[in-house]
């Protein structure tokens, strides 16, 4: 993925990015016992500047795909993956069709619709359950308003099935102090209390609250939300949202957020010294990552690790005894929190004497998933 091909346009090359990471691992582990239906309901290809697509969403999840079955082919897996690709824009369609006329294979079969997605959401869910497989779908708006609950929820209730929104939250809080704006659908009833926060912490309440319907209307057990920064300025463009009926399901998806957090790094310094050599004249003496400069995505990581340690002792104090797992499960749900700050959380309140931790084999033995530790509060 060269950054040429995604020259002022960085946010997509993130957003693609984190779409290969997770489509890769979840068809690779799926695909063993399953077909997948991956849908993109929003595909495109808009300022594509490759002939072959592969800057485009849909040329990304052919390209996963495609890898993902020459690996499961190597374990004796024969699954079959579909693609229905979506498109109402006529000159974007066009292209569409022709490539998915040129690339649909038997192994991996590639669906044009030139729909609105919205008018056809029983053809989609029809795709994705005729015949079964586990399905994938991708939504990628370029406003809310196709992200809006009542618009997608049958969408959400595919299950089994995973979800992965663009939620325009830059976009989003531009307009939600417009009185003429209604964002229920969106945000639910109470959305005008979001006009009493300012700045930051109404986009964090924004996506918050979108999670928090997401998890509602679909009854998925997990949501959580990937923050991407815009490429010349300290502040976020989007949020993608990935919901999720599966612990495991999270927990790969947090790679990917990890791993998406240091491309996003390593693209913004690059921007960042392209910027000053120009101003300057001058080629700078040091690598784009030393001189690197942002602040948002630290504030974000410092408040939702005091909410992440909120919410877990909250939960603890539910319950007499929990596991590991549903304290990770809740902490990783904040972005920008990772295991490693959960444990250090734990480790200070054990310290402290307000939890208690058992199942470990050792003292020094490490927290962790799938290894029968419990949690309890210290009364």
């Amino acid at each position: 993925m060269s950054s040429d091909e995604y020259s002022d346009r960085e946010q997509s090359q993130i957003k693609h990015f984190a779409l290969g990471l997770y489509l890769n691992v979840a068809a690779r582990i799926l695909g063993q016992s399953r077909d997948i239906a991956y849908v993109d309901c929003c595909a495109g290809p808009w300022k594509s500047e490759t002939p072959d697509y592969r800057d485009t969403s849909f040329g990304v999840a052919l390209r996963v795909l495609r890898d993902a079955r020459v690996f499961l082919r190597s374990k004796g897996k024969n699954p079959k993956f579909r693609m229905l690709l979506i498109e109402d824009d006529p000159g974007a369609f066009a292209k569409l069709k022709a490539f998915a006329g040129q690339t649909s294979v038997p192994e991996t079969t590639i669906r044009a619709e030139k729909w609105d997605f919205t008018e056809h959401l029983d053809e989609i869910v029809g795709f994705a359950r005729q015949p079964p497989a586990f399905p994938f779908v991708f939504i990628d708006p370029t406003g809310w308003k196709l992200a809006q609950l009542n618009v997608i929820k049958p969408i959400l209730q595919l299950n089994p099935g995973e979800v992965l929104i663009n939620l325009m939250s830059s976009f989003i809080t531009r307009f939600v102090n417009d009185a003429h704006q209604d964002f229920t659908n969106l945000l639910g009833a109470k959305f005008a209390e979001l006009r009493d926060l300012h700045g930051e912490e109404q986009e964090d309440e924004v996506v918050r609250r979108y999670c928090e319907a997401i998890r509602q209307v679909g009854g998925f057990r997990y949501v959580c939300a990937l923050p991407v920064m815009k490429a010349d300025r300290d502040s976020f463009q989007f949020h993608l949202i990935y919901a999720t009926r599966h612990l495991k399901g999270v927990e790969k998806f947090k790679e990917v957020e990890r791993r998406a957090a240091r491309q996003t790094e390593v693209i913004r310094a690059e921007k960042q010294q392209k910027k000053r050599e120009k101003r300057s004249r001058n080629l700078d003496l040091f690598t784009p990552e030393i001189r690197y400069q942002e602040t948002r995505y630290q504030r974000l990581k410092g408040k939702n690790k005091g909410l992440a340690g909120s919410a877990v002792m909250n939960l603890i104090k539910t319950r007499d005894s929990l596991s590991y797992d549903e304290c990770w499960a809740e902490a990783m749900q904040f972005a920008a929190v990772y295991e490693s700050d959960l444990r250090g959380w734990l480790a200070a309140a054990e310290s402290q004497n307000l939890v208690r931790i058992a199942g470990r084999k050792t003292s020094t033995e490490v927290l962790k998933i799938r290894a029968n530790h419990t949690i309890s509060l210290v009364r």
